[in-house]
């Protein structure tokens, strides 16, 4: 209060003042409201708040967002849940708001836009629909959301010639696999995803392929094509190879278990020598239940005594024998091959 002056004037100040500083911090506490609920709060803040965890590769925060409701019980990294892993997601970029549409009294439609990125050939510029939910308010003033349809799809992932594959970085074997050669399996992806699927073991490969998610509960599907590698063919040659030079080494004239053998109507007067003339040159396909060879050209040579049972002279026989081999060929488990020959 200044000398002289009326006590009640300064009260009235006083009130003035404070009532003004009042106003003011309401005023603020209201605006920050308003921001929280904007930024933090707001159905669309609900969705980006996913997406972010997704983007970082946060499975557990994402399948922990209200709304996510998974369609198995397996636990992630499992069963039909092995594709729910950090590893297996691929890169989610450039997330924007395209659309806000309040459909109804406190449910949200939105369209939010994004990159996926599997890899540097696998890069899909997209977009996904939400639904969302009003479920109540938090602290008086702030809503709470969910989704109303869950960001979860299904995926079918089909193994040709093999029954496990790799998801990003994950290695999954398909669970109740009927057969080594084909196997189907079932699993959830979260959504928005990509999941590069592909396959590599010591003699086979699969060129990637993007399993792509980007509906709500929606379906998708991919075919991981294994097939034979440069490696697988020179491991079958090698030991074709080494089949038939043992085959030569034989001195019989149908070296047993052999492709090749000569046929006499004499009687033998040395032991037969034979050698590989020319090596079938192999190539590997897929049969139906196995790798198959299919039949390739070849030629032994033979050198043996022949002495005549006519009038008991003595002859040499040096001579190619032509003869062709097909196998079926099987990778054990511990990557030996087996192989024996077609019917």
């Amino acid at each position: 209060m200044e000398p002289g002056e009326d006590p009640r004037t300064s009260l009235q100040r006083s009130v003035v003042i404070y009532s003004g500083l009042l106003l003011l911090i309401v005023a603020a506490g209201f605006s920050a409201v308003g921001i929280l609920n904007r930024e933090l709060y707001s159905a669309p803040a609900f969705v980006r708040i996913y997406l972010e965890a997704l983007a970082r590769h946060d499975v557990a925060a994402a399948l922990a967002t209200p709304g996510v409701d998974r369609i198995g019980d397996d636990q992630p990294g499992t069963g039909s849940a092995a594709l729910l892993t950090p590893d297996a997601l691929g890169d989610l970029d450039d997330v924007a708001l395209v659309s806000d549409v309040e459909i109804t009294p406190g449910r949200h439609r939105m369209v939010f836009s994004y990159t996926l990125t599997g890899d540097d050939d696998h890069v899909i510029p997209s977009q996904t629909e939400f639904d969302v939910t009003r479920t109540g308010t938090s602290w008086l003033f702030f809503p709470t959301w969910e989704f109303a349809r869950s960001p979860i799809a299904s995926a079918t992932v089909t193994v040709s010639h093999a029954d496990d594959f790799t998801a990003g970085s994950t290695q999954v074997a398909v669970a109740d696999a009927q057969d080594e050669f084909h196997a189907t399996g079932s699993y959830e992806v979260l959504v928005p995803s990509v999941t590069m699927l592909s396959h590599r073991s010591t003699y086979l490969g699969a060129h990637p392929v993007a399993l792509v998610a980007t509906k709500p509960l929606g379906a998708v599907s991919a075919i991981v094509d294994v097939q034979p590698t440069t490696g697988f063919l020179t491991a079958v040659q090698d030991a074709v190879d080494a089949f038939l030079d043992d085959c030569a080494a034989e001195t019989l004239l149908y070296p047993p278990g052999c492709p090749f053998g000569l046929d006499v109507n004499d009687r033998i007067a040395s032991e037969p020598v034979w050698s590989i003339e020319s090596y079938p040159q192999l190539t590997i396909l897929a049969g139906q239940d196995t790798w198959v060879v299919p039949s390739s050209a070849a030629s032994a040579r033979v050198r043996v005594d022949i002495r005549s049972l006519f009038d008991g002279t003595v002859s040499t026989r040096d001579e190619s024998v032509p003869f062709d081999v097909t196998f079926t060929v099987t990778i054990e488990p511990d990557d030996s091959i087996a192989f024996s020959p077609r019917l």
